[in-house]
């Protein structure tokens, strides 16, 4: 089964675009080279500024994740050059079980 691993922060809404093609330049193809991983997806509220944003990256299970962000699995991982874009973040990620993905 699938483990989403689910991590929130605030990011101002002039730099939403900016983060998240820094996160595609520079993160994810070392992201794409961990064994588990599936996909991410990055979720940003429409009302406030900063922007309450939602990342969930999938995994094939918790050794993938453990691979990714070490022993312990739900401290953030947080590159330096990515602080900037953020006004608050969590400190830790939670994990969720993926009951249902339906696409078109």
């Amino acid at each position: 089964m699938t483990v989403v691993r689910r991590w929130e922060a605030k990011v101002a809404r002039g730099d939403l675009g900016d983060w998240a093609a820094t996160f595609r330049q520079r993160v994810l193809p070392n992201v794409r080279k961990i064994d588990g991983f599936e996909s991410v997806t990055f979720l940003a509220g429409q009302e406030d500024d900063p922007a309450p944003v939602t990342v969930l990256i999938r995994w094939r299970d918790m050794e993938a994740i453990n691979r990714f962000a070490g022993e312990d699995s739900a401290k953030t991982v947080l590159p330096d050059f990515m602080e900037r874009f953020f006004t608050d973040y969590d400190a830790r990620a939670t994990f969720h079980d993926e009951l249902l993905l339906e696409t078109k």
